[in-house]
């Protein structure tokens, strides 16, 4: 079972599917928990330091686990770029699960994570299936959607 909707995703990313709010749409707002800080950081807040990328993922995400090498060279590449790299826990698992996952992996970027909020977010961005990738500009609008990342360097200079 697993196979047939690992496949069956993959299928959908190779062809560029997206869910949810599709670009040239504004990105709804939210407001959400900075694992590190403790404090509430919202897309309004990110969004007045430049791009942000959403990376909506879970801790149980085989393909989510395997970019994570990216994800973290993407954040060292641009984080001095008018740039934020939210990764934004969506999944099942609680946020002393997201805790411990971030900490035995060394993530160093901004990981985002509310219990309470999840599946109001899944939501509001129709997630089907992690990860999904939204590159958000300063205006709000997504200029980026898909499933894995986008060329960064057509916007982030």
């Amino acid at each position: 079972m697993l196979a047939v909707f690992i496949a069956a995703f993959a299928s959908l990313a190779a062809a560029g599917n997206t869910t949810g709010p599709n670009v040239g749409q504004v990105a709804p707002d939210f407001t959400l928990t900075d694992l590190a800080s403790k404090k509430a950081v919202s897309l309004t807040q990110l969004r007045k330091k430049g791009y942000v990328l959403a990376l909506f993922w879970s801790t149980r995400c085989h393909v989510c686990h395997a970019m994570l090498p990216a994800f973290k060279k993407t954040h060292k590449q641009y984080k001095d770029k008018n740039f934020t790299l939210a990764a934004i826990n969506i999944g099942y698992e609680n946020r002393e699960q997201v805790e411990d996952y971030i900490l035995q992996h060394d993530v160093d970027y901004l990981v985002l994570n509310d219990d309470s909020k999840k599946a109001r977010l899944a939501q509001q961005y129709a997630l089907k299936g992690t990860p999904t990738i939204k590159l958000i500009a300063p205006s709000g609008r997504i200029v980026w959607s898909g499933h894995r990342l986008p060329d960064l360097a057509r916007w982030i200079k």
